[in-house]
């Protein structure tokens, strides 16, 4: 079985019933049946595991008001969220001196590369597979440490209360799925402005707002997480591979791979196939 269809047989597994106070952790098999297109009420850490090896995670942070629009990839083993409410990050921040006055702002971010935080994750993970079996001082324990390590790497003060800076725009959001549908196809910005009903300029500003990224960034790394995924699957050659993922040429597939993920697509082949992570 191929690691793309693997997802669909995983059970969902959350802490739901676990009486974890201060955050709640779920095990999904995609992002996609994990998340809504709404912005939440708490803080959203994303893990997405798309094969059994350290350099196949994708960690998104979303602060809570804030619309999830993110590019994760077709591939999938899991998908590991961690819902944190916002007044329990300022309630560490607090007894723990990073804040004595104003408010705590997470900051978004997409692609983190933090093997700290990666662990912590994973250590949650175990616990919630376990079914809690280590105690609430455990979990709690990685919940404090979490929060910590957050708040000293993807926050700042504010002044006054955090409202929600974005509003989820579905126009926005349907151009998103669009590209998601035609990698393959040769798209221009002009095209995707068109059909938002936006200006180029307009459509630039609001498409970075809501996704962190250029319109022309974002397409590439789509294009990249689509590729990570054929070269899993196993069946394609690395020129064929760069045409289904859009690329106009192996060179600039080449490149512009390297430069997302630090390899080149032959390398990210040989740790692959050297992992077994291709099952056929």
């Amino acid at each position: 079985m191929r690691t793309n269809e693997s997802a669909y047989l995983m059970s969902v597994l959350t802490s739901q019933t676990l009486g974890w106070e201060n955050i709640q952790v779920g095990r999904w098999p995609s992002p996609e049946q994990a998340i809504s297109k709404s912005p939440g009420t708490k803080h959203l850490l994303g893990v997405h595991c798309s094969a059994y090896y350290e350099n196949y995670y994708t960690i998104h942070i979303i602060p809570a008001g804030e619309p999830m629009l993110s590019s994760w990839g077709k591939a999938s083993l899991y998908f590991l969220q961690i819902e944190i409410p916002p007044s329990f990050l300022e309630r560490v921040a607090r007894e723990s001196g990073f804040l004595t006055e104003g408010y705590i702002q997470l900051e978004r971010k997409f692609y983190v590369k933090d093997p700290k935080l990666l662990q912590l994750g994973l250590w949650m993970l175990e616990e919630l597979k376990n079914e809690g079996k280590q105690g609430k001082i455990y979990i709690d324990s990685l919940s404090n440490m979490l929060a910590v390590h957050l708040l000293s790497h993807y926050s700042k003060v504010s002044r006054g209360p955090v409202a929600s800076r974005i509003t989820l725009n579905q126009d926005i959001y349907q151009t998103v799925e669009y590209m998601k549908d035609h990698l393959e196809e040769e798209l221009s910005i002009q095209e995707l402005a068109d059909r938002a009903n936006l200006s180029l300029s307009h459509y630039t500003r609001l498409f970075k707002q809501q996704t962190g990224h250029t319109p022309h960034h974002y397409l590439i790394r789509l294009r990249i997480e689509h590729s990570k995924s054929l070269i899993c699957q196993g069946e394609y050659g690395l020129r064929e591979i760069a045409d289904r993922a859009g690329f106009a040429d192996q060179g600039h597939f080449t490149r512009m791979f390297k430069r997302l993920t630090g390899m080149t697509p032959k390398q990210y082949t040989q740790e692959v196939t050297g992992n077994r992570i291709i099952t056929k």
